[in-house]
């Protein structure tokens, strides 16, 4: 993201980091995380975006392995 600009006041600095989340029952009773995005944060006001990334099935059954 070489050209970021925050929509809410124009600042250029971002932070990324990555959230995971369980899709249902089933995944949060086996601890899978179904759901990943990538937030792009605002270092100047905070304001942050998600941006939901592909889970493989190869990532969920290193998840429930490793659980």
């Amino acid at each position: 993201m070489s050209s970021f600009k925050c929509t809410k006041c124009g600042g250029t600095e971002y932070s990324r980091n990555e959230m995971r989340a369980e899709g249902g029952f089933l995944s949060a009773a086996f601890d899978i995380s179904t759901n990943r995005f990538t937030a792009v944060s605002c270092e100047n006001c905070g304001f942050t975006e998600l941006y939901r990334t592909n889970v493989g099935a190869g990532s969920k059954i290193f998840d429930f392995l490793v659980s």
